[in-house]
């Protein structure tokens, strides 16, 4: 039995039981002083429960959220942008990366720095996302936090907009959260076989089920290896992923997972930095145009390793019919191996082909622990029904790194390279960077109320300490307080219109030329939208517009030029269209458009659009099951992708727009199925961003991936 948590299609009676909790709670959480004067009544929560948004999800249409909420809340009641992008969605589309799983979501730039074997880089909003994964922040700075496998994941949750009252520091364009698969009571398991372009082979297994009669024991082992190269020469992408988990439930009340990890990544940079003339212009000279399979580092020195190990905790225990109090938990070691010669970017090409280049190396560790705590009241005051979730979270990361950077190392022939004639870093070229340890707390209030089954309220509030020290120098803290307000209708037709406005917050390292620290960079957002879920139907059709703004960026001083000033404010205001259709048993359609305007409102080039933030966007994907045309086994998917162009930043270059195809078709029998993914079907040479300082950004090349899956 799963533990209640949510309100929705629930009888409320009067209990004796609880009482005296709900009591205390209702002067911090009544809306109204003439709220505090009514009786509380514990909410019965014997009933059917909605969809548990840690459970498998049968299509690609998620009926809710937790992560929009941290409670399990329908997305129709949640008065906030949200897209789900589930375990099916990403097994019909061949997705082999976190942003690649973002191709289809509304408002993302899925893959904003083009294929890069290095992380998952995306925008949601023009701003650029932190990462959690199961509810607690996953990355740490840019490449001490290795990829998530997405074959581990249930579902990929982003929400749109800030998002700091209940997540803390984070973009003011929102945040994305990983699902990680849980133990499930009914055994199941899969071995899967892929093979694909590029010389890809990978083979995985999933296995879950009750180690015990009674069923109070359920395991779950993930297992996933990958030997592959990739579309740039000489670079690999080789993986093992080991992921076991049990959950303990004692108890109908109480449920207990522990999850573990360990992922090792051999690797080495896709991102070859190519020079703008000979990839987006023309080269100089006369020369050809430089190939983009080309590499431009050193077979010997060129790497991207990394090696993650990880020990989740989430505990969940139902006091009461009103009090549930959870508690979630991670310690994560990671290790990063990073070595790379990229173009010196002025002068570029020279007569003869040759390019100058530099190498750079940056060997990071980090450890970091994880925290939250969450105590959720369920009680009704008259005709108010409550949600109160109050909390209490808690980062500490540690981190160190040898670097090592050395300028003119040897040119290479970008049309005839010939590798091994270089000047190698020693070991007095690198440094030790001092230890760096961030610690950030905060402390949380949410209610969610809804009023005569109709209005929906949500009001949030948050205050959080951040303190960043270095190792031999001066720390720091900010003290930040953030809010939230939310409201919405729900018609009997299924039409929820809503309006919200939600604010961020994120640290600033560093001091200015008088040793004086950086104001935290500060956001704020508008949003008006209309969610409508047809009655008897699981479709979802989403529409939002919604302006936001972000101060407190940096720029160099015009006075001092080792100085940094904070006089930049950046907006973004937009559109968004989103529809999930569940057309009928066999046919699934996903279809969205945005339209992000970006500028920077004061500082550095004031009035240019932000760099690599395409204006417009639109995709749409339909996968069809044939049983109903009289072929049973027989599936077929196509999308199409549109990619709009961008700027770099001074609004002097602009990256083309782009049109890509995808398509899908599988067949199965029995407990088999075999399946052929082909992404950018017409293999289309683009790039997803070129920026001001002179380099270009190849996008994903045809990937050709056939699997053959076996399920028992």
């Amino acid at each position: 039995m799963q533990l209640p948590t949510s309100t929705k299609n629930k009888e409320y009676k009067h209990s004796p039981r609880g009482s005296w909790t709900a009591g205390l709670l209702t002067l911090a959480v009544s809306s109204t002083p003439a709220l505090a004067q009514e009786t509380l009544t514990p909410i019965d929560v014997s009933g059917e429960r909605i969809e548990d948004p840690s459970a498998p999800v049968d299509g690609y249409i998620a009926t809710s959220s937790r992560a929009g909420t941290k409670t399990n809340t329908p997305i129709t009641e949640i008065p906030q942008s949200i897209s789900v992008v589930t375990a099916d969605q990403m097994q019909d589309q061949g997705v082999a990366s976190v942003q690649e799983a973002l191709r289809y979501t509304v408002g993302v730039g899925a893959e904003q720095f083009g294929l890069d074997s290095r992380g998952d880089w995306q925008s949601v909003r023009g701003g650029d996302p932190v990462i959690f994964l199961d509810g607690m922040q996953k990355t740490f700075g840019f490449y001490q936090s290795p990829r998530t496998e997405p074959y581990l994941l249930e579902r990929i949750e982003v929400i749109r907009g800030p998002s700091s009252v209940l997540y803390g520091q984070g973009n003011v364009g929102g945040l994305v959260n990983l699902a990680t698969k849980r133990p499930q009571a009914e055994q199941s398991t899969e071995l899967k076989l892929q093979v694909g372009n590029h010389s890809r082979k990978q083979a995985a297994v999933d296995s879950t089920g009750a180690l015990n009669e009674d069923g109070t024991l359920l395991y779950r082992f993930i297992a996933l290896g990958r030997d592959s190269d990739t579309q740039v020469n000489k670079v690999e992408d080789n993986r093992v992923v080991i992921a076991p988990s049990i959950t303990w439930r004692p108890t109908n009340q109480t449920e207990w997972t522990v999850m573990a990890l360990h992922q090792e990544d051999r690797s080495g940079t896709t991102t070859q930095f190519l020079p703008i003339e000979g990839t987006l212009k023309p080269s100089p000279f006369g020369l050809p145009q430089i190939p983009i399979d080309l590499f431009i580092s050193e077979p010997d020195f060129d790497r991207y390793n990394t090696k993650e190990n990880a020990v989740t905790s989430l505990l969940s225990h139902q006091l009461n019919n009103v009090w549930t109090v959870r508690q979630s938990l991670r310690y994560s070691e990671t290790e990063v191996d990073y070595q790379s010669i990229y173009p010196q970017f002025t002068p570029a090409l020279k007569e003869n082909g040759d390019i100058a280049r530099v190498a750079y190396a940056n060997k990071p560790n980090l450890d970091t622990l994880t925290a939250d705590h969450q105590a959720e009241a369920l009680f009704s005051t008259g005709n108010v029904d409550h949600t109160v979730l109050l909390g209490w979270d808690y980062q500490h990361a540690v981190s160190s790194s040898r670097r090592a950077y050395k300028a003119d190392i040897g040119d290479l022939n970008v049309f005839n390279p010939v590798y091994g004639n270089y000047d190698r870093l020693t070991e007095s070229d690198f440094s030790d960077t001092p230890e760096n340890t961030v610690i950030q707390s905060g402390f949380y209030a949410q209610n969610q109320m809804t009023i005569n089954d109709r209005w929906i309220a949500v009001l949030g509030l948050r205050h959080d300490s951040a303190r960043n020290k270095t190792e031999g120098g001066t720390a720091f803290t900010d003290e930040e307080v953030t809010g939230r307000a939310g409201l919405m209708y729900k018609f009997s037709n299924g039409v929820t219109p809503f309006v919200s406005y939600s604010e961020s917050f994120k640290p600033v390292t560093g001091l200015d030329a008088f040793n004086n620290p950086f104001e935290p960079l500060k956001g704020e957002q508008v949003e008006v939208g209309v969610k409508y879920q047809p009655t008897d139907s699981a479709s979802l059709y989403t529409a939002t517009v919604y302006d936001l703004r972000e101060k407190n960026r940096q720029a160099p001083d015009p006075v001092n030029p080792n100085n940094q000033i904070q006089n930049g404010e950046t907006s973004a205001r937009g559109i968004e269209l989103e529809a999930k259709v569940d057309v009928n048993a066999h046919w699934d359609l996903i279809a969205n458009y945005a339209y992000t305007d970006t500028e920077v409102e004061e500082g550095n080039n004031k009035g240019a659009r932000l760099p690599s933030i395409p204006a417009h966007t639109a995709s749409i994907w339909s996968q069809h099951d044939l049983r109903s045309v009289g072929i049973p086994g027989l599936r077929a998917g196509a999308g199409v992708r549109y990619v709009g162009s961008s700027w770099d930043g001074t609004d002097q270059l602009k990256t083309p727009a782009e049109t890509l195809l995808d398509a899908m078709i599988a067949y199965g029998r029995d407990n088999w199925e075999l399946a052929l993914n082909v992404n950018n079907l017409t293999n289309e040479t683009y790039f997803t961003t070129c920026l001001a300082r002179g380099d270009c950004f190849v996008g994903t090349k045809r990937t050709v991936t056939g699997t053959l899956s076996y399920r028992f």
